[in-house]
């Protein structure tokens, strides 16, 4: 039997409620129906729906990750008003002649100690909506979906009854709520009701677990002793479960947290079925949930994690990150270092502004964005912790590059392997051998002379190191899009399977090397002020530098391309050729032997069936193989 993580039992409050006539909403619609009320004292009118389709987070709503994009909100954030009372009605007046059940989904962060006092209450009212009494109150649960499920029994009550959801900021800056799946039920007999999500915004990698959070709420009359799963991921033997130990109160929630193993790329389906042990259950459309899940091949997907390094000539600890950023980036091909410059002449004002301002001394540095203003000596311990996290997007890059104007035309390219929201491209440029003369260009170097331990190098060198023997390396020459990434160059809600590029044009400086440029494309999530994924090539030499030395160039072309694409060789010396296509999950998509070859050709790949999106072409000759991403568009 496969053990369960993380159980948590959440009872809710205590009583029975069931519908006259079931009532259940996703809220998958635009604008809210007539039958909808709302009460508010806020400026923007109260509840609203997220909208995924929007160009912005601004214009979309209150987002809840891990959701589905289709949910009412109420945000504090997106007004800065009065909600201190934003009342949701919900549609129609119900008897009470039966019992009543509330069971909905809610993400509702809050802040720190919940300082703001909010809350989410369920109300009912028994006279038409003059006033409202409360079921349940629910405090903030933090950054993640929970269910919460009360009841009404209605015997003392007369007449019709209406019901509604209120949050309240409290009269403080609250964080705002999203509510989802919302049902009025009967409670008759054990009445299960389940739900789960994958509170992640990435794929998981092959060979891992994917851990899908689930809830099982009692809507019933009686109390349930232990549950039958059934599970089915797409492409796995499906199983069933019993877990006897549990017991689930009527109009209370077990929470857990359920891993799903993932044995081979793509997008699946995972579904669960919750029935209960030794009672039967009257209604049982809402027993069973699915959630997508996107897996991806470590192997083969494209990844590359970006660091991002404070420094600045005057600093007399930074020749710590340049020897950590020199030993990463000979050490890890898909290492990506960035060094931002303070307070010397090779300062790009827009990215140190941003840099300065999110670290907490120099020399410090970040991985992703997601592990921050660290020593860079915890550099490679950072990178693999990023490696471990599956990137939404693979990118690629393209690259139009006029020499005698000094005009870069680069186009990054994205194809998505799940739904995001609030992404954005980036475009950064950094140099390598950059040096100078005068003031400023002389290296602080706190190091010199041995006292502090080998560095290096920079032990044997003075303090300060002069100009004349300091060459810097990853130094930040621009950042295309601005520190967080160029608003509009991805719709507001990037969907799977779709493909989305964005081109930036950069003016290079006179004295910038186009030899020693790097030009990084970068995906940006917005949201999280994270770096989701990073590509990287040479300005110069870009099909060249990690050749074999018996090729003397090798090009792939056109590309993107839609029906067919060319591999160009030139061969100083015979050898054997082959290709290996896959796609962004891994799959191998077309494999061919060329033969012995010599000289220079070009080999012809059809790719006329295949879908639009990334691949990537794995080439050997003779014994040595490189990789290009082919990128295949719409026809």
């Amino acid at each position: 039997m496969k053990k369960l993580y993380t159980f948590l039992l959440i009872l809710a409050s205590s009583g029975l409620m069931v519908a006259q006539s079931t009532f259940t909403t996703s809220f998958d619609f635009t604008t809210f129906a007539s039958d909808w009320q709302q009460e508010s004292l806020a400026s923007d009118g109260g509840w609203s729906l997220f909208d995924p389709n929007a160009s912005s987070v601004l214009e979309a709503g209150f987002p809840a990750p891990g959701g589905d994009w289709q949910y009412a909100y109420t945000a504090d954030g997106m007004c800065n008003c009065d909600k201190s009372n934003d009342l949701l009605i919900l549609p129609g007046t119900y008897s009470t002649d039966k019992n009543w059940t509330v069971v909905f989904e809610y993400y509702f962060p809050g802040t720190s100690n919940n300082v703001s006092g909010e809350n989410v209450s369920v109300l009912y009212s028994k006279d038409g909506g003059n006033t409202w009494v409360s079921l349940l109150t629910l405090d903030p649960a933090g950054y993640s979906w929970h269910t919460a499920v009360t009841g009404l029994k209605t015997a003392n009550i007369q007449g019709d009854i209406q019901f509604a959801i209120r949050y309240s900021d409290n009269g403080g800056q609250g964080t705002g709520v999203a509510i989802d799946n919302l049902s009025l039920v009967p409670s008759d007999g054990a009445n299960i009701h389940v739900a789960g999500k994958i509170q992640s915004d990435t794929p998981v990698f092959v060979g891992n677990d994917v851990m899908v959070q689930v809830s099982v709420s009692n809507l019933g009359d009686e109390d349930i002793y232990g549950v039958a799963l059934g599970i089915n991921m797409e492409g796995q033997t499906p199983y069933t479960e019993e877990i006897e130990e549990i017991e689930i109160p009527s109009m209370s929630t077990f929470e857990f947290e359920y891993p799903v193993s993932i044995d081979a790329p793509g997008l699946g389906t995972f579904s669960m079925t919750v029935n209960p042990l030794g009672a039967s259950d009257p209604y049982t459309d809402d027993n069973v949930f699915d959630v997508l899940i996107a897996s991806v091949d470590a192997n083969s997907i494209q990844h590359g994690i970006l660091a991002e390094e404070a420094t600045g000539t005057w600093c007399g600890w930074c020749p710590r990150g340049a020897v950590f950023m020199d030993l990463l980036s000979k050490k890890y091909d898909d290492f990506i270092g960035v060094a931002v410059h303070n307070g010397d002449p090779m300062v790009n004002t827009v990215y140190d502004s941003w840099m300065s301002g999110s670290v907490g001394g120099y020399p410090s540095a970040h991985v992703q964005r997601k592990f921050k203003d660290f020593n860079p000596s915890d550099l490679e311990a950072n990178y693999l912790e990023a490696k471990n996290i599956a990137p939404p997007a693979e990118l690629s890059l393209d690259i139009d590059y006029d020499e005698s104007t000094r005009m870069l035309n680069a186009t990054v390219t994205g194809n998505f392997l799940m739904n995001v929201i609030s992404h954005r491209f980036n475009l950064i440029l950094s140099e390598d051998g950059v040096a100078g003369t005068g003031a400023g260009w002389s290296q602080s170097n706190y190091y010199a002379g041995g006292g502090q331990g080998p560095m290096g190098g920079y032990e044997s060198l003075p303090n300060p190191v002069p100009a004349a023997q300091m060459v810097y390396d990853h130094v930040a020459r621009t950042i295309a899009g601005g520190a967080n990434g160029a608003p509009g160059t991805l719709p507001f809600l990037a969907k799977t399977g779709e493909m989305h590029s964005y081109t930036f044009n950069v003016q290079l400086d006179m004295d910038w090397n186009p030899e020693n440029i790097h030009v990084i494309g970068v995906l940006h999530n917005d949201q999280s002020k994270s770096i989701a994924n990073v590509v990287s090539t040479t300005l110069l030499g870009t099909s060249s530098s990690d050749l074999p030395a018996f090729v003397g160039k090798l090009d792939l072309f056109p590309n993107p391309a839609t029906t067919e694409a060319f591999l160009r060789l030139q061969l100083e010396q015979a050898q054997p050729v082959s290709v290996q296509i896959s796609d962004v999950l891994g799959r191998i998509m077309a494999s061919r032997d060329y033969g012995v070859q010599t000289g220079d050709q070009v080999l012809p790949v059809l790719i006329q069936d295949w879908p639009a999106g990334m691949y990537q072409m794995m080439i050997t000759v003779g014994t040595e193989t490189v990789s290009r991403p082919l990128v295949v568009g719409s026809r």
